[in-house]
Parts: C-alpha cells; sequence; structure tokens
C-alpha cells in the first residue's frame, strides 16, 4: 500500500477554534438551539459544516437518516440539529416535525419514538437515546433560530407550502437559505433561474403572510453553501434574529472561526505536503517499467490530495446573495395578487412549461455540455494519444538512427585499428628483417675490431721490440765510434747483419702498419654503415612506435565510443520503454473512463425516458381532481431536477477524470526524467562494454523538486517550459542545505519544514485560504 496523504478537515479545524473560543465563556450561558431543515440535499449538512465544522462530530459514528434526529452538541454554549429531509418521505418528514415541535401529518404513519444522537468532541461513537415523543417534548430542545434550506430550482410544492405553514405556527425564528446550485468546477449557476427564485419567494411570501399576518415579512438569503458566498449575510440576520447575548455570541463564535481557520488550514496543507516530499526523497526507482512505481504512485496520490482541496475560483464577486437579494425585494416590492378561479390553471400551465423546458432546453443544454465537457475533451485525449505514440515512434526512429551513426563510427574506428595493427605488423616484420641483418654484420665487424686490436696489440710490441735493438744498434755504434779500437772482422759483420736486420724489420714494420692502418680504415667504414643502418632501423622503430601510440589512442577511443554507444542504447531502451509504458497506461485509463462514461449517459437516456413515457397526454385522466396531478406532476418535476442535478455533477467529474487522465501523461513523463536521473548503469570495462547491472540512488532531491513542481503546475497552471521550470525550482531545494546520502524521512522532514518560505510563494498561502475563507 503506498503512502496515504491525510487531507486536513475544515470541519475539524472549524469545530476546534469554536470550541476554544467557547472555553473563554463562562460554564453558565444560554445555550443557542440552532436548528437545519429542508429537503434531502438542499444542503443543510453542507451549510451547518460550513459554520461550525458539524462533519468533525458526525464523522464519530454512523448517521442512521430514517429516523435519528443528530444533535451535534459542543461543550458549552451551543447545540446543533441536523433533521431528516421533508417533502419527499412522509415518515422522514414526521420524523422532522416531532424534532421542531411541529403537528405530525395524520394520513401518514405516526411517528411514536425516535432516537436523538448526540454527537460530541472526542467521542468514538454518539450516544444514542430512543426517546417516546413525550421524553422528546420534555428534553426542551426550543428552537432559537431555524435555517430553512431551500433549492429555489426545484419546485416550491404543496406539500413545502403545507410544512412551512405548519413550521410558522410554532416557530419564527426562520430564515429562508436560497441556496443557489452553482456547480463547483465552473462557478457558473445551471438551474436557479429569476424566475425560479421570484417563483419560491412568492410562495414563502403567501404562506408567510397568511400565517403571521402581512406585517411580517420573510428573511431570505441567498447563499452557496460550498463557496460560502452569501454567508456575511446570513450571519447579520441570524444576529438580529436571535437578538441579545445569543445573537453576539454567535456572531462571535462564526467569527472567530472564520479569522483563525485558513491560516491554520494552510499550515496543515503544507505539513501534509513537506511529509510527502520527504517520503519521495527516501524512496528509490524499482528497476520496472510500468507507471506503479512508487513515485508515480505518490504523484497520483498528491494530484488527488490538491484535487480534493476545495479551492475556490476567483470569481467570486458576491453575485448571489445580490441576484438573490434584488429579485426577493422586487417580490416584496410587488406582491402578485392571485385569482383563484385562475389558480389552478395557471399553476398546471406553468407545470407543463417547465416539464417542455427540461426535455428541450434542458436536454439540449446537457447535450451541449457532454459535447464539450466530455466527448470534446476526449477527442482531446485520444489526439494526444495518438500524437504520444507518434512521438514514441519518431523518437524511436531518431535513436536508432542516431545509434546507427555511432555504431558506423565505431565501425570506422575498428577499420582504422586494423589498418594500423597490419601497418604494425609490416613494421615489426621489416624491422626485424633489418635486426636479422644488422646484428651479424654488427659481430662480424666487432669480430674484426678485436683482430685489429690484437694486431695493433702485436705490432706495437714488434715495435717497441725493434726500437729497443735499434736503440742498442746506436748505442754501439756510438760506443765504437768513441772508442780508438779497430772493429774486428767478426765485430763488423755482426754489425752489418744487425743493421740490415733492424732495416728488414723497419721495412717490415712499415708494412704492417701500413696494413693495420688499411684495417682500421675500412673497419671505420663498416662503423659508419652500421651506425647509417642502425639510424634507419631507430626510424623504422620511432614510426612504428608512433603508430603504437595512435594505435592506443584509437583503441582508448574505441573503448569509450562503444561504453557512450551501450550507455546511450540503454538509456534510449529505458526511454522508450517508459514511454510506452506512459501510453498503454494513458489508453488503458481512457478505454476505462470512456466505458463509464458510456453506460452513465445510457442510464440517464433511460432514466430520462422513464420520466417521459407518465408526461403523455392522458396524464389528467389519472387522478380524482387536478390538485393531486398538480401534486404528482410537481413531483416528477423535482426527480427529475434531482436526477439532472446528480447528472450534471457527474458529467463535470467525467470532465475532471478526463484531464486528469490527461494530466497524468505529463505526471508519468517527468517521473520518467527523475527516474533516469536517479538510475546509473554499469557496464564491462572489458571487452565490448556490455550491460551488467543498475544502481538506483534515492530520489532525494529529485524527487522533492519534480513534487514541488507538479504541486505548482496543478495549483497555478504553469504553461511555461518545464526543463525551466524544474531547473529553477531545483535550484531552490539545492539551496535548502546537503541532503544525506542515505537519507531518512524524519531527516528530510526537519529540513524541509525549516524552509517554508524557501519552497512555497505568498501565492501560494493566498490560493489556499480561499478554500475557508467566506464573503
Amino acid at each position: 500500500m503506498y503512502f496515504q496523504l491525510k487531507p486536513p478537515s475544515i470541519s475539524k479545524i472549524r469545530a476546534k477554534f469554536i470550541i476554544e473560543k467557547l472555553g473563554n465563556y463562562p460554564r453558565n450561558i444560554d445555550n443557542i438551539n440552532l436548528f437545519f431543515t429542508g429537503r434531502t440535499g438542499a444542503g443543510k449538512t453542507t451549510l451547518s459544516n460550513r459554520l461550525l465544522g458539524s462533519d468533525y462530530f458526525l464523522s464519530t459514528g454512523h448517521q442512521d437518516c430514517t429516523k435519528e434526529i443528530n444533535l451535534i452538541e459542543f461543550p458549552i454554549g451551543l447545540k446543533c440539529f441536523d433533521t431528516p429531509g421533508v417533502c419527499s418521505d412522509e415518515l422522514l418528514e414526521n420524523y422532522n416535525r416531532v424534532a421542531l415541535g411541529i403537528n405530525q401529518i395524520e394520513d401518514c404513519p405516526i411517528v411514536e419514538d425516535l432516537t436523538l444522537a448526540r454527537y460530541r468532541e472526542n467521542c468514538s461513537a454518539p450516544q444514542e437515546e430512543n426517546l417516546s415523543i413525550s421524553e422528546f417534548v420534555n428534553l426542551e430542545f426550543q428552537p432559537d433560530l431555524i435555517y430553512y434550506l431551500i433549492a429555489p430550482e426545484k419546485l416550491f410544492t404543496r406539500g413545502d407550502r403545507q410544512y412551512l405553514r405548519d413550521l410558522l405556527k410554532f416557530n419564527q425564528n426562520v430564515i429562508y437559505v436560497f441556496n443557489m446550485f452553482v456547480n463547483k468546477q465552473t462557478g457558473m449557476n445551471y438551474f436557479a433561474k429569476d424566475a425560479n427564485i421570484q417563483d419560491t419567494a412568492t410562495q414563502i411570501l403567501k404562506v408567510h403572510h397568511k400565517v403571521l399576518g402581512k406585517h411580517s415579512q420573510p428573511v431570505i438569503i441567498g447563499v452557496n453553501c460550498f463557496t460560502g458566498e452569501g454567508i456575511s449575510d446570513l450571519l447579520h440576520e441570524s444576529e438580529i434574529m436571535l437578538k441579545g447575548n445569543k445573537g453576539q455570541l454567535f456572531k462571535e463564535l462564526i467569527q472567530y472561526q472564520q479569522q483563525q481557520t485558513p491560516d491554520e488550514y494552510v499550515n496543515q496543507v503544507k505539513q501534509e505536503l513537506i511529509r510527502l516530499y520527504a517520503h519521495a526523497a527516501c524512496q528509490k526507482a524499482t528497476g520496472s517499467d510500468t507507471c506503479d512505481q512508487p513515485l508515480h504512485l505518490l504523484s497520483y496520490s498528491l494530484f488527488d490530495f490538491i484535487v480534493s482541496l476545495p479551492i475556490q475560483s476567483d470569481q467570486d464577486d458576491n453575485s448571489i446573495p445580490e441576484q438573490v437579494k434584488n429579485i426577493v425585494s422586487d417580490v416584496f416590492d410587488n406582491p402578485i395578487v392571485e385569482k383563484r378561479s385562475e389558480s389552478l390553471a395557471d399553476k398546471f400551465e406553468y407545470l407543463i412549461r417547465s416539464k417542455e423546458y427540461i426535455f428541450t432546453e434542458r436536454i439540449e443544454y446537457f447535450n451541449q455540455l457532454i459535447k464539450t465537457s466530455v466527448f470534446d475533451i476526449q477527442k482531446q485525449a485520444y489526439d494526444l494519444r495518438n500524437q504520444e505514440f507518434e512521438e514514441w515512434e519518431i523518437e524511436k526512429e531518431s535513436v536508432k538512427q542516431k545509434l546507427d551513426e555511432d555504431w558506423d563510427s565505431i565501425l570506422a574506428i575498428i577499420q582504422k585499428l586494423d589498418k594500423l595493427n597490419t601497418l604494425l605488423e609490416s613494421l615489426n616484420q621489416e624491422i626485424e628483417e633489418l635486426i636479422d641483418e644488422y646484428n651479424p654484420r654488427i659481430d662480424a665487424n666487432n669480430s674484426r675490431y678485436l683482430d685489429i686490436s690484437s694486431r695493433r696489440h702485436n705490432f706495437n710490441s714488434r715495435f717497441d721490440r725493434w726500437k729497443d735493438r735499434l736503440d742498442k744498434y746506436n748505442a754501439n755504434i756510438d760506443r765504437i765510434n768513441r772508442s780508438s779500437s779497430r772493429l774486428t772482422y767478426e765485430s763488423k759483420r755482426s754489425l752489418d747483419r744487425e743493421s740490415d736486420y733492424l732495416e728488414q724489420e723497419r721495412s717490415s714494420i712499415k708494412s704492417e702498419d701500413s696494413y693495420i692502418e688499411s684495417l682500421e680504415t675500412e673497419y671505420q667504414k663498416n662503423v659508419e654503415c652500421l651506425k647509417e643502418e642502425k639510424a634507419t632501423i631507430q626510424t623504422q622503430i620511432d614510426q612504428r612506435d608512433a603508430k603504437k601510440e595512435e594505435y592506443g589512442r584509437q583503441k582508448k577511443l574505441l573503448l569509450n565510443k562503444l561504453k557512450e554507444y551501450n550507455l546511450l542504447k540503454k538509456n534510449a531502451q529505458d526511454e522508450s520503454k517508459f514511454w510506452f509504458e506512459v501510453i498503454k497506461y494513458f489508453n488503458d485509463e481512457l478505454s476505462a473512463l470512456d466505458d463509464k462514461i458510456e453506460q452513465r449517459i445510457e442510464e440517464i437516456n433511460l432514466h430520462i425516458q422513464k420520466i417521459r413515457n407518465p408526461l403523455s397526454k392522458d396524464y389528467l385522466e389519472k387522478f380524482t381532481t387536478i390538485e393531486d396531478a398538480i401534486d404528482e406532476l410537481q413531483e416528477l418535476i423535482n426527480r427529475c431536477l434531482d436526477e439532472m442535478a446528480v447528472f450534471e455533477n457527474q458529467i463535470f467529474t467525467f470532465n475532471q477524470e478526463l484531464n486528469y487522465c490527461i494530466f497524468k501523461v505529463n505526471i508519468n513523463k517527468m517521473v520518467t526524467q527523475v527516474l533516469q536521473k536517479t538510475t546509473e548503469h554499469y557496464f564491462d570495462e572489458t571487452g565490448q562494454f556490455e550491460y551488467r547491472f543498475s544502481h538506483y540512488h534515492y530520489f532525494g532531491k529529485h524527487g522533492i523538486t519534480v513534487l514541488l513542481a507538479l504541486t505548482t503546475m496543478i495549483f497555478f497552471d504553469i504553461a511555461q517550459d518545464y526543463d525551466f521550470f524544474y531547473s529553477d525550482l531545483l535550484q531552490k531545494v539545492e539551496n535548502l542545505g546537503s541532503f544525506p546520502e542515505n537519507p531518512t524521512e524524519a531527516q528530510i522532514y526537519n529540513l524541509l519544514s525549516c524552509n517554508y518560505s524557501l519552497l512555497f510563494e505568498p501565492a501560494f498561502d493566498n490560493k489556499i485560504k480561499q478554500a475557508v475563507m467566506t464573503n
């Protein structure tokens, strides 16, 4: 079961302040006995509730409308009596007559006992007393003031006139309250025409004068019991009629609750909204595609809560009491003198005209009303459904095209990677071949270097040895040249041989040195060649490494593209499923509503036909007197008007349900955005980045923002761009402070309740106050 909002009870608030005000008075003040009477459905309970909050007491138990007299007892000073209806059920009327001390209708079942149901504050059930008529009379509930509720669009029949005559014989403190039927949805008065008001006022005036004399003028006040229009005039006349302390007490009680109730009601509405917002912030998506996730249900609950508030239109201009006052004044100033000989014929002719009016103008009106309030809205709804479906198809195709383009981009990267990979393989092969050629030549050159080095080393040793022998030879020559002794033949031959050897060795060394130098020159050439080959290989390696880097970049780009593609694809799939579910949900609700509307129209057509059938040309032949025919015809017309009033309300209920059905499309689309904002998808970080699972975050500030946006839209019919509107509200919510990662409802409620002024504009308060303020 999803979160339940508790709409504030205006009745409870009004009763609370009346009880609070009564606490300031002494305990022994005189009680005001206030009675409400009239036909069933005339508005007795509605007016009682608006003035005193009587529903607060009556909600504690079941009301038995057949034989109970409901007594609402305040702690001190005030008793309010809600009586059974009159002029429709004769037994019920006798219960009503007993309550007001009027003689019972003798031709009807006589009431010998009744039940008095006492409703008190803080009682779980009414205290019921079964009383005989004498026991009830002994309680001395003498009326101080009687509100006689009348629906002037109904015919004031012979039964009404008889009841009024009997009432006035026993009670003169009667205020006639014309409860003008004004449609709650449009504020327009559909039934009570000027002629209806004039006729009813005339009938009342005649009875009033006949019973109390022409010096006594009836007090007739026009009131809209639903909106409160005309209440101020009613209170003024009530104070005058009650007189003295009772009149002052009654005025102070009503004025006090009227002053205090609006602010208290606004505060309680805000508390409920804050409670809902806090609950939403602590919820998560469920992973379902359907329109019954927590945030959907909370949004529906919010809508039901707001539309249930009795918020008035801004069109109230006190026109109802003025309209009634002007017509009644004209009736009082220009009373119609009725000739008895013409009376019955005129009445019957008037009833026939009323009948024709019902079956011509009223049916035509209903046909037009059904067209504009139901059929036209149905067409709008189906047009919207078709439009949403077309947009869904277009968006699906657009996303598919985008995914195809992205996939083509991915394929292009893959192709580029394949080319780079082929090029890298080719470069690696070339480098390997070059290295395979280079390395043996390096080895050979290194070996050659070792040989040259060894040869140079041997050469140097040889040269050193030759140099040592040369030095020794030269030393011997120097010594011989300094000696005066003659060389021997052998010594000379030895020197010659040494000289020849040294000369021969020098020539050999020189040849060896030249040869070694040529080897070294050739080696150096090989070294330069090898350097060039190495540089060529390094160039190839650098080129390969550059391609490797490019390959890495492209691989990274490919992975990012794949991740983006899969994320886009997942989000697109989710959005498409959500959107389709929105359309499906809308279509299912619309179809169910169509069936209900069609069934109800068939029922009303059958009902009208049943009413039409008795009104045939031979109608009068069924009755012994024309008076009986007139009475029966009056009741038939009144029942028809009752049924039409019910049907008109149903038409506007259908209108509201159709508009709600349409509005739900926006609700569900708004919720879808929040679901996507608070859902995080995870993908495999290797390979193709395939989707693995989703994590659902708390709705948090987004949950609060979407409900705040819905609240504002419903109250003020916001038409601006939603994304901009949402961003503006989100900024407000973010300005409240930081939101915990794992929030609790208590945390969020405390955060929000400290920031009423940031969440709700003054216009919001004023709009709600209209629900309880009276004119």
